[in-house]
């Protein structure tokens, strides 16, 4: 999902530049993966030159719904402008035990980091039930149980 938004927002933003070819303007924004790896975890980090996310999005961006897609003049298409996509990737991210974070810099571009655990020992799926007492830490938007 990181890495689609980061193609999306790229192309986007390339498309938008005038008096440069596309392919000119890709060129520019080159997207960066790194994976990395010790003995617990893995990080996975994301990095591109699009222009960041628009600092008004803030914290909604972890909203499910809320996009950025119809404020640029876009419409959804299949994969993008739903609103679904970031929070249900920071799900699965939780769900396996690890944690995602977004660092905007608005006007150069996103990093995306994503962090798993490596032991299958710590992969627990953590699921509320009623057996559990639960609640949400707010600022960080993760289960406690």
């Amino acid at each position: 999902e990181i890495l689609k938004n980061s193609c999306h927002a790229t192309i986007m933003t390339a498309l938008s530049k005038e008096g440069n070819t596309t392919f000119n303007e890709l060129a520019k924004r080159p997207i960066s993966v790194i994976i990395s790896a010790d003995d617990k975890r893995v990080m996975i980090r994301v990095d591109d030159k699009a222009g960041g996310i628009p600092s008004e999005a803030g914290q909604k961006i972890w909203h499910y719904l809320y996009t950025t897609a119809s404020k640029r003049g876009e419409e959804a298409t299949e994969l993008a402008g739903f609103g679904v996509g970031l929070p249900i990737a920071r799900l699965y991210t939780q769900y396996l035990g690890g944690s995602m974070n977004l660092v905007s810099l608005p006007g150069y571009g996103t990093q995306a980091y994503v962090f798993l655990p490596r032991d299958p020992d710590k992969v627990v799926e953590v699921v509320p039930d009623l057996d559990h007492e639960w609640k949400v830490q707010e600022s960080v938007g993760e289960f406690i149980l």
